[in-house]
């Protein structure tokens, strides 16, 4: 009876743990995952949406580079375009002064022309300048002068004409370049983005 009360007493002991023995506890998540493991965890849209967002802006880059290497440099750079058109002026200012010293009329208009003229920048802007100055010399050298004064105004009105003429030279050599920069333009997706190839108007 003895022994088998202390055998019994015995399997107790074992079957209990031990008094100081730790117990176990739950080991704490890892904050920081790898990459793979947090772009596992976003939500497949809010991923879909990071996609095209991604390639949406690599799209736009890439049509941006190819239409600025298509572009040529601004008009007024192009080659001798900015004397050009500076000697244009002066020969727009030659026939105001015959025209005032003869009193033909209010010039004021074909200054202003001139001024909108000296401050275009782009071959648009430096086309439709353009054409309102000319039109508004065309008020003062298509008038019927006779003599020293005649004469006077043809030689104003030569000069202007002439560098009109190597204006629209240096303006269809542009145009060239500029249309096969438009033909690009026209093909990329992203062109309601980007700004449209300047043209020269009026050729």
């Amino acid at each position: 009876m003895a022994a088998g009360a202390a055998q019994q007493a015995y399997k107790r002991t074992q079957e209990r743990p031990p008094q100081g023995a730790p117990k176990k506890q739950n080991m704490p998540e890892k904050k920081n995952g790898s990459l793979k493991e947090k772009l596992h965890d976003i939500p497949r849209a809010a991923g879909i949406a990071i996609m095209l967002v991604m390639l949406v802006l690599a799209l736009f880059a890439g049509n941006f580079r190819a239409l600025q290497n298509a572009t040529p440099k601004d008009f007024i750079r192009q080659g001798d375009v900015k004397s050009i058109v500076e000697d244009r002026i002066d020969a727009a200012m030659n026939v105001a002064s015959v025209a005032d010293r003869l009193g033909l009329g209010e010039v004021q208009t074909l200054y202003n022309a001139a001024q909108a003229l000296e401050e275009a920048k782009t071959a648009r802007e430096i086309s439709r300048a353009d054409q309102q100055l000319t039109a508004a010399v065309s008020n003062f050298t298509a008038m019927e002068l006779e003599g020293e004064d005649a004469r006077s105004m043809m030689r104003a009105a030569d000069g202007f004409a002439e560098m009109g003429s190597f204006l629209r030279q240096e303006a269809r050599a542009y145009n060239e370049k500029a249309e096969k920069a438009e033909k690009l333009y026209d093909s990329l997706p992203t062109r309601f983005l980007l700004p449209q190839p300047d043209m020269y108007e009026g050729i």
